[in-house]
């Protein structure tokens, strides 16, 4: 009776299954759900630049359309198909308020310290600061919606299952960051270097989970990398620009500085993403000697 009441309480469907699954699934279900914001939103579809110069609010009700999508299709797949908790992905909060300062000065470190190059070297000029309050804190809430759907996703969701395996966990680290690197690979602007860059930051964003499986330090790491790089320095996010604090003016070559894809775009986002990489394994591989 215990080993019928084991098996019963296992997935049927195989590792790779479920993750094709829940990608095609997301994939449909988001579709709809865009369509339904578009229409709340008043968005032009019809119109070819429809979703071109759209105001924050119209971006945080898409935005919302998207993190609707990521928690219905993950709490369904995670209840009736890997018949596991929401919890058990890594959402445990006792004792992971360092994690999130952790992720706040690992962001500061990356986003604000290759600016600090930049600045230094001459590929980036500040030629102008204001605030308007209202924007900057429903960019926050944005930026809050896009860090939680995307780790619950590709972390609490696809990496945790591919742990689940015998597979070595950096050859499961480093599937789930191609996973996430495709998943932005229509953004506009995006160029080679923003394309490593971005499996760079899967990779960093998964790199404590593969030891921890706890959600917090990437869900931080991935709010304040986004929040400093397009509210605070007035980069362009992953190709897409964002009002802020900060007007920047990018001179010399776009290779170094990012272009218009944003910082994510640069060879100095590159080096200091390894730094990152090695410095965090470092630390839980010497941790779990």
């Amino acid at each position: 009776m215990n080993e019928t009441t084991i098996k019963s309480n296992e997935p049927e469907t195989p590792v790779w299954g479920r993750i094709v699954l829940i990608i095609i699934a997301f994939i449909f279900l988001n579709l709809l759900l865009q369509l339904i914001g578009a229409w709340i939103a008043k968005i032009p579809l019809m119109q070819q630049s429809a979703f071109e110069n759209i105001s924050m609010s119209q971006q945080l009700i898409l935005q919302f359309s998207t993190f609707i999508t990521v928690i219905v299709i993950v709490y369904l797949f995670r209840k009736f198909v890997d018949k596991k908790s929401i919890k058990s992905m890594g959402f445990a909060f006792k004792n992971k308020g360092p994690d999130l300062v952790a992720g706040f000065i690992m962001a500061l470190f990356i986003i604000g310290g290759g600016t600090l190059i930049l600045y230094s070297l001459g590929y980036l000029e500040f030629s102008s600061f204001h605030l308007n309050l209202q924007t900057f804190l429903l960019t926050f809430i944005l930026f809050i919606l896009v860090s939680f759907q995307e780790e619950i996703l590709f972390r609490g969701y696809i990496l945790n299952n591919l742990l689940t395996t015998r597979m070595n966990k950096y050859i499961a680290l480093l599937l789930s960051a191609i996973l996430f690197a495709l998943f932005h690979a229509f953004n506009a602007n995006l160029s080679l270097v923003g394309m490593i860059n971005l499996l760079l930051a899967g990779i960093i964003l998964g790199s404590t989970y593969i030891f921890t499986q706890n959600l917090w330090f990437p869900i931080s790491l991935h709010l304040f990398w986004n929040f400093f790089q397009g509210p605070i320095f007035g980069y362009a996010v992953s190709g897409q620009n964002i009002d802020s604090m900060a007007t920047i003016e990018l001179t010399g070559d776009n290779l170094m500085n990012g272009g218009n894809f944003g910082f994510e775009g640069s060879l100095v986002c590159t080096i200091i993403s390894v730094i990152a990489i090695g410095l965090i394994l470092y630390h839980y591989n010497k941790k779990h000697i």
